[in-house]
């Protein structure tokens, strides 16, 4: 862990009020307005939101561009093209204020009139990293509060916030290989000298990344979703995926980040220049420290992806065990929980989604040896089919994938179906450790808290819609010592456990505050068997309590005194991100 003298400095800093609105001296006048967009080269935009074309009073009502938006409303990927979306919809509206679309309702307008939510009205469509410092001069001098958004893969709201000036990194989307690369301000000899260097823009996504490094032969540690920009509050916040036991997270992976900071300079920062900031950001979370516009990480030499996927439906009347309903569900998180500590130590990583009627698993192994799989599931299939009476199986396959991208068409059809976008959400989730799995005691400990969770899932949301995640992708064998800041609960975890909910109609805050409240309940028996636990900072619930803890562990009070340190009038701010100073 970094050292930072400093912590004081965060009761000597005092914070400059960065919450100027129209009408007070603070803000810009027309002129200045305009001369800021000429700087910008004409990339200053008013915000509209994505289903405005659909709303008949709104300026852009259009039927055509309504009947696509309609076509395309649940789809992550369009959703991130333009800055007036979120992939979830608690976070695009706010509360009844909202341009949302009901897919249930043959997509219906949900309110009289299209309303930006809490999207900000005005954006910085930045196509450089001296435009994003620009913006940040620029909002420094007025004391404007702002926003940054990448593609709006967010749980938290920390990608939209309305009345701010946003940032927009979407358009920094260059990629380039490097055979040989050499950190900045670093001698050329190791560990700073590197080969096989990748290095993306902040608006890169996933899919776009991952093919053209695979066009060099060589694979990334990121994740499963294609659309979601890898270097935003994936690539700062951790960043997990089928790599995970093998590889690490994206931030073990960081080699060089460039960023704007908070005084609106442009910094090259790594081990060697600037290395407690660079190490803040290696985990940290996105949008605290300064805005990041370009990501340099290690590649690795592309493999096959060997998966074994299982559909299974549950019998749920059977009348065996106290609990018949949910006594299948028992039997299949029993057998995976035993598997687990074995599939971890090999490598093998995945997803499985858990209903109480029903489950898909795909366990995954990046590897050229196509036999190794089938090897390590052959007791868990067996165990599986072993009870009919319980687990109906209707699929059962392996299949070996020559590359990454062609991995991927699996993965964003299992995101269309089960986690789409255009929906409202509710999450909560759990790093579970390795010693949960340890003894037969321990994993019915574990299993009984899961259930618990699933049960209070499904008196507050249907349970086609209440949806259990088991995501085994953790970094178990990548310890990687102090030279990140993630969450140290992150080391030992075999599994990321989220406990998800969805629903279509426009609530109002009131209700959506209760019901996220409640949510919390759902992971509560995992927070009592893992009192000095976490969870992922990008994936857990925004009202989570116990936030510094839960979401940055021992390594909070390090990174408060890198904030201070970098910005001191806390010009950044996000929802329950480091240094943040409460709902104000």
């Amino acid at each position: 862990m970094v050292q930072v003298p400093f912590l004081s400095a965060i009761q000597a800093a005092s914070s400059v009020e960065y919450n100027c609105h129209a009408g007070q001296s603070c803000w810009p006048s027309n002129e200045e307005w305009t001369h800021f967009n000429k700087s910008l080269s004409g990339n200053l935009h008013r915000t509209i939101p994505f289903a405005a074309s659909c709303f008949y009073s709104s300026l852009s009502y259009d039927p055509a561009a309504c009947a696509l938006a309609e076509k395309t409303y649940l789809l992550n990927q369009p959703r991130t093209e333009v800055y007036g979306a979120a992939t979830g919809l608690n976070w695009e509206t706010c509360g009844l204020q909202s341009c949302a679309l009901n897919p249930l309702d043959g997509y219906s307008v949900q309110s009289d009139e299209c309303r930006l939510g809490r999207l900000s009205a005005l954006y910085v469509d930045a196509h450089s990293a001296q435009q994003v410092a620009t913006a940040v001069r620029f909002a420094r001098k007025h004391r404007l509060r702002v926003s940054i958004k990448n593609t709006g893969h967010d749980y938290f709201g920390r990608s939209t916030r309305p009345d701010t000036l946003a940032i927009w990194t979407h358009h920094l989307k260059n990629m380039t290989y490097h055979a040989n690369f050499t950190a900045a301000n670093c001698s050329a000899t190791e560990p700073n000298h590197y080969q096989h260097i990748g290095e993306i823009g902040a608006g890169a996504q996933a899919s776009d990344v991952y093919a053209y490094f695979q066009g060099f032969g060589m694979d990334v540690t990121g994740g499963n979703e294609g659309s979601v920009g890898l270097a935003g509050g994936f690539g700062q916040g951790g960043g997990h995926g089928v790599f995970g036991p093998s590889r690490g997270l994206m931030v073990d992976n960081a080699v060089e980040f460039e960023v704007v900071t908070a005084d609106g300079h442009l910094r090259t920062i790594n081990a060697c220049s600037d290395p407690d900031l660079f190490w803040a950001m290696r985990g940290g979370g996105g949008g605290t420290f300064a805005i990041l516009t370009s990501y340099k990480f290690q590649l690795y030499p592309a493999v096959k992806i060997n998966v074994y996927s299982l559909k299974a439906s549950f019998v749920t009347n059977t009348t065996t065990g106290e609990d018949p309903k949910y006594r299948a569900l028992e039997y299949m998180l029993t057998q995976h929980a035993t598997a687990q500590p074995l599939w971890s130590a090999q490598n093998v990583s995945g997803h499985a989604y858990y209903w109480p009627s029903q489950v898909q698993l795909y366990l995954v192994l990046p590897s050229d040896n196509e036999t190794a799989l089938p090897a390590l599931t052959r007791d868990f299939v067996a165990a599986v089919r072993a009870h009919p009476e319980l687990i109906q199986v209707s699929e059962s396959n392996y299949t070996t994938y020559a590359q990454y991208t062609d991995f991927l068409t699996l993965t964003e059809a299992i995101a269309t179906e089960l986690t789409p976008g255009g929906i409202y959400e509710a999450v909560a989730s759990r790093l579970i450790p390795r010693d949960l799995f340890a003894s037969p005691g321990n994993v019915t400990d574990l299993v009984t808290a899961v259930l618990d969770g699933v049960r209070r899932s499904n008196t507050l949301i249907s349970e086609e819609y209440a949806l259990t995640q088991v995501i085994m992708t953790t970094p178990v064998n990548v310890q990687n010592g102090n030279t990140t800041s993630v969450h140290p609960a992150w080391r030992s975890a075999l599994w990321h456990v989220l406990m998800t909910g969805g629903w279509f109609d426009v609530r109002s805050l009131a209700n959506q505050t209760a019901l996220q409240e409640r949510w919390l309940d759902t992971v509560q028996p995992l927070k009592d068997l893992t009192p000095r636990g976490g969870c992922y900072l990008n994936e857990g619930s925004y009202l989570e309590p116990e936030w510094e803890d839960t979401f940055f562990g021992v390594n909070y009070p390090a990174l408060l005194g890198v904030k201070a340190r970098y910005d001191p009038t806390h010009f950044f701010d996000c929802w329950k991100c480091v240094g943040w100073e409460g709902a104000k």
